[in-house]
């Protein structure tokens, strides 16, 4: 019997309890009467990593359900409250049952959060393009520990990346766009080299106006935010360099040209100008506890702004960024 432990895992947020991370233990199993055959079956994504136990959990869902996922604003959420059956597959026969990464070409979007990425893939989406918001597996994998990476048999980090992509591009194709979590922003070309066909996509905004959404929406310190923009601008960079194809995308030319910008994400896609009219009516994470109509009324700091540059002096005093790099860092700071 599979059974939910729905306090596992969960962080204090804004004065509710929502999820943070998916992971082995949110459920009660029995691992050695799990399914381990060499296909995995019809609805089935990637979960998590079980280190301990050297083996992916692979969460199984109805077709009604499997569309609600993939159509999520935050699809790790969904994933948990939808889960019908685990199934566990040891480390060493991931290659039983997936593609080889080659065959694989999606489109990564990293971002420090709250710079449209989300509002992306609904107008993607809204034009037919398949896309999918933050798969948590991905994740787990960029924020795995060095040393603990070193424990694990070569190449199977890699791997587990390539059995999360591999499931989602079995339901919406091998040139699909995931859109991460912030949280990739760690360990970026961590996913990039696992997935050699992929392209990287970096969204950024006008830095006074993000920072204010990150504390008005997450009641973060001005460290807090500085700290954050650090871990992206570094995975910004590596990526500039690491990834032969490198997009740049400003959330503010998704809002004033929606058609060039999303054109820059996903060049073979016929994108229809209706639907992406209408879903920009729309807010693209409604029903979360990150919708407008739930943070317009949280209160902000009146002393944030004019903190701000001096913790993004001292977050960014170590930094050694490109010279491209630091000319977009003062674009941002312009806008």
């Amino acid at each position: 019997m599979l059974r939910r432990l729905i306090h596992c895992h969960t962080a204090e947020t804004l004065g509710e309890h929502v999820r943070d991370f998916l992971a082995a233990d949110d459920f009660v199993l029995n691992l050695e009467a799990a399914f381990e055959a060499g296909v995995l079956p019809p609805g089935a994504l990637a979960y998590c990593a079980d280190l301990a136990c050297e083996r992916v959990l692979f969460s199984c869902h109805t077709r009604d359900d499997m569309r609600a996922i993939l159509a999520a604003p935050f699809m790790y959420t969904e994933q948990f409250r939808r889960v019908r059956s685990i199934t566990s597959v040891p480390f060493e026969r991931l290659a039983e049952s997936l593609p080889p990464a080659e065959s694989m070409q999606p489109t990564l979007v990293f971002s420090p959060g709250r710079t449209g990425s989300t509002l992306l893939v609904r107008l993607l989406t809204a034009s037919g393009v398949a896309a999918v918001s933050e798969p948590d597996m991905l994740a787990q994998m960029a924020q795995l520990p060095r040393a603990r990476a070193r424990m694990l048999p070569p190449g199977t980090r890699e791997a587990l990346c390539c059995a999360c992509v591999a499931l989602l591009a079995r339901e919406l194709g091998p040139r699909l766009v995931i859109k991460l979590r912030s949280h990739c922003n760690e360990r970026p070309l961590v996913l990039v080299r696992a997935l050699p066909g992929c392209r990287a996509v970096f969204m950024v905004r006008g830095i006074a106006q993000w920072a204010l959404s990150r504390h008005r929406v997450f009641q973060e310190s001005p460290m807090d935010v500085a700290y954050t923009l650090r871990h992206a601008i570094d995975a910004l960079d590596k990526l500039r360099f690491a990834c032969a194809d490198f997009t740049l995308v400003w959330f503010e030319d998704l809002i004033a040209r929606p058609l060039e910008t999303l054109r820059a994400v996903a060049p073979h896609a016929d994108l229809d100008a209706a639907g992406i009219t209408a879903a920009l009516r729309a807010d693209s994470q409604e029903g979360t506890i990150v919708a407008r109509s739930e943070v317009a009324g949280r209160a902000i700091d009146e002393n944030f702004l004019p903190a701000f540059p001096a913790a993004w002096q001292e977050a960014s005093a170590s930094a050694e960024w490109s010279a491209p790099t630091q000319a977009l860092l003062a674009e941002m700071w312009r806008r």
